[in-house]
């Protein structure tokens, strides 16, 4: 068993949730109907802690993402769910969409530890 192992992120939750605000995050449900004319299922909302950052300038100028997307830390252990490409998270009063579109960086990802989601969102 490593250090990274399963208790430090509860233990970085614990300790840094105070610097998070709240947010919600937002997918929506599972699609019913034939496959051809799908109707969209219902829209889910989760709480969770989150904070909005900065990509770095290697990020932005070795074009991992682009100049429009925006950098938003959640905490796993106030999050019920995975966060997919195409979920909504609403921080701070604004709503910004995960997608991974323009650079080569991936939609969502998470630290070593495994106590904070990164996700790369847009307006």
């Amino acid at each position: 068993m490593g250090l990274l192992d399963g208790g430090l992120a509860g233990v970085f939750g614990a300790a840094f949730s105070w610097m998070y605000v709240d947010a919600v995050y937002e997918v929506d449900g599972p699609a019913s109907g034939p496959s051809y004319d799908p109707t969209p299922g219902a829209p889910q909302t989760f709480p969770c802690k989150a904070q909005r950052d900065e990509w770095t300038a290697y990020e932005r100028q070795g074009g991992l993402v682009a100049a429009k997307d925006w950098k938003v830390m959640v905490l796993t252990k106030t999050l019920d769910v995975q966060p997919v490409e195409g979920g909504r998270i609403t921080i701070g009063g604004q709503t910004l969409t995960i997608a991974s579109s323009g650079g080569s960086a991936p939609a969502v990802s998470s630290d070593p530890a495994g106590a904070a989601w990164v996700l790369r969102c847009r307006l």
